[in-house]
């Protein structure tokens, strides 16, 4: 049985109150602002690092054999976009390309690891 007060949308409402309580006008002006700026930001990737997702591509879909789809690939370059970006980059470049294969790792290993919520009766 699920306890009411650990349910997610109980957590989920706490943890929206608790960030509406830091909100003020001036950050949410500043938030917008540095959104509009990602949003906006130019970006590509070098052909250096086009080969290197290539690659990594190959080798990921090779060793997870109808796991890994070309709907992984673009969730990759998606995520990497939104790293580099908003580290006010203007490219990819290896490390930021790194870190996002250990966050889609880390994502795929707990959508696997979670225990599946039993339904309401």
């Amino acid at each position: 049985m699920v306890k009411t007060e650990d349910s997610p949308s109980n957590m989920l409402e706490t943890c929206f109150r608790n960030i509406s309580s830091l909100l003020n006008q001036d950050l949410l002006n500043r938030l917008r602002l540095y959104l509009t700026q990602c949003r906006e930001q130019e970006y590509s990737l070098t052909e250096e690092l086009q080969k290197e997702v290539q690659d990594d591509f190959v080798r990921m879909r090779q060793e997870n054999q109808g796991q890994v789809t070309v709907d992984d690939l673009h969730a990759h370059l998606v995520l990497a976009r939104l790293v580099a970006v908003s580290k006010g980059k203007s490219s990819l470049d290896e490390g930021d390309w790194n870190h996002v294969k250990q966050l889609e790792r880390t994502r795929r290993s707990q959508r696997t690891a979670a225990p599946r919520a039993e339904p309401r009766a």
